[in-house]
């Protein structure tokens, strides 16, 4: 952990594809998944776990962020929508909404062009290292 690097040999996965709605003869219904070795899941909690710690802590999260959060829920969320909403009409104030549905957001990024984005940003934090 120390030297910021994730071991090579505990890289290993076994990818699957997983159906996710009807239509099992459409290769786009279908989204890969990662079978990771337990000591991989165990690295990636401890680094999640001090990760999360370090975005409270220093109160990164805005609060209006309800996900990845200790003690919030998709309940807390839309309460507080619901409150939000009831007192500006009980202020007499407009309200209005723009909802989006952002289901298949990551299906329209282009992976190749995110890996190797991934991949330069790679290589630019490991030459910062060595010098």
């Amino acid at each position: 952990m120390l030297s910021g690097t994730f071991p090579t040999r505990l890289k290993y996965a076994v990818v699957k594809p997983l159906l996710k709605k009807w239509g099992k003869d459409n290769v786009a219904n279908y989204r890969p998944i990662s079978l990771l070795t337990s000591f991989s899941k165990v690295f990636e909690r401890i680094i999640y776990d001090r990760l999360l710690k370090h975005i409270e802590t220093n109160n990164i999260f805005a609060a209006e962020q309800f996900g990845f959060r200790t003690s919030s829920s998709t309940e807390k969320a839309s309460f507080k929508l619901s409150d939000d909403i009831l007192n500006a009409l009980n202020n007499i104030s407009m309200v209005g909404g723009i909802f989006c549905d952002v289901q298949k957001a990551f299906d329209s990024v282009n992976h190749n062009i995110l890996t190797n984005k991934i991949r330069v940003l790679s290589n630019n934090r490991n030459n910062l290292q060595t010098t």
